[in-house]
């Protein structure tokens, strides 16, 4: 543990929500044992099929694990509620228990550290509704510690709550199902927002496609949709406090080992934190983030655009060949 942690006790509460991945959701819960916080919400998601019931059936046994004064909380399904709704319900099931605190997925990995920037933080703008939420990992570090004291705000980041902490407030804003989207899409009201006409474009996709479930599964696009209605920020740490370890054929959503996502490096904040003066959005980190790990690589928006050009027939009978040389070049 980073001896620049504050020895103050942990009084936040956590929840970590899994499904069948027991390697990956034991790493989540041996860091969550070492914090030791006094509540622990443990969500689990049903099987599919009774092939999946044992994998399942081990991942709850994790909360055997327990060895420090805790009051747990468990929450198994008994059938697969999916990546959508079975995490709002998870995340209901937290927030109308706390009113702010820890979530971790099951291939989330914290560093000791995250604990305590996300207790102090949570403390620090509890009642600030410009703050959305906390976000534990910052992949645009490129494996450098810089300034491990500091954090900035992202108003254009899109779908990273994995490792996070947040507060009921903002929760409570959420609507999974956007049914107000084609009165805002309409109306053209972030149009001014945007910081580029590649971002205007990509996050109208990612949000209609969300909207009618062409991106099935996703609950994280609509809570940024929510947040960014509030005129809300993130908060990013400077340095990674949070490691994807579940990349690979076996995740949900994050198959792709080539993904530049995929990152190995875990660093810690140090103390006492330091905070910004103002709340404010740096527009040139924000679109820098952007362009490097929500908008598209430059060959899948060539297939997007060259895709759309066609005519239906020609675009499924070329699909499979653009699909293929993607693959061999390596291209994501």
């Amino acid at each position: 543990m980073n001896s620049t942690i504050p020895a103050s006790p942990n009084h936040t509460a956590v929840m970590i929500t899994a499904f069948k991945r027991y390697d990956t959701a034991r790493l989540v819960m041996e860091a969550v044992r070492s914090a030791r916080p006094p509540r622990l919400y443990f969500a689990c998601d049903g099987p599919r099929n009774e092939a999946e019931k044992e994998r399942t059936d081990r991942v709850r046994t994790l909360v055997e694990l327990v060895d420090w004064p805790c009051e747990v909380h468990t929450l198994f399904h008994e059938k697969n509620k999916g990546t959508k709704y079975g995490m709002v319900e998870n995340m209901d099931w937290f927030f109308s228990q706390e009113a702010e605190g820890i979530v971790l997925e099951d291939d989330i990995v914290p560093d000791q550290s995250f604990f305590r920037f996300a207790q102090e933080l949570l403390e620090r703008y509890r009642d600030d509704e410009r703050i959305w939420a906390i976000i534990g990992n910052n992949l645009a570090t490129g494996g450098e510690v810089k300034d491990p004291r500091g954090y900035w705000f992202m108003a254009h980041g899109y779908g990273a709550y994995s490792g996070w902490a947040g507060w009921r407030r903002s929760w409570e804003r959420f609507d999974v199902d956007m049914k107000d989207w084609p009165e805002v899409r309409d109306s053209k009201r972030f149009d001014p927002w945007f910081l580029s006409s590649g971002e205007r474009k990509e996050a109208l996709h990612l949000l209609e496609a969300t909207w009618d479930g062409r991106i099935a599964g996703a609950w994280d696009y609509q809570f940024d949709y929510a947040k960014m209605k509030a005129g809300a920020v993130n908060i990013i740490p400077n340095v990674n406090l949070c490691r994807n370890v579940g990349f690979g054929e076996d995740a949900t959503h994050s198959v792709d080992r080539r993904d530049p996502r995929n990152q190995e490096h875990l660093h810690s904040a140090e103390w006492p934190l330091e905070h910004p003066v103002e709340i404010t959005v740096d527009t040139e980190r924000n679109l820098a983030y952007f362009n490097a790990y929500v908008r598209p690589p430059l060959f899948r928006r060539f297939k997007s655009t060259l895709k759309g050009l066609l005519p239906d027939a020609v675009d499924e009978a070329i699909t499979p060949f653009l699909s293929k040389l993607q693959r061999r070049l390596g291209l994501t």
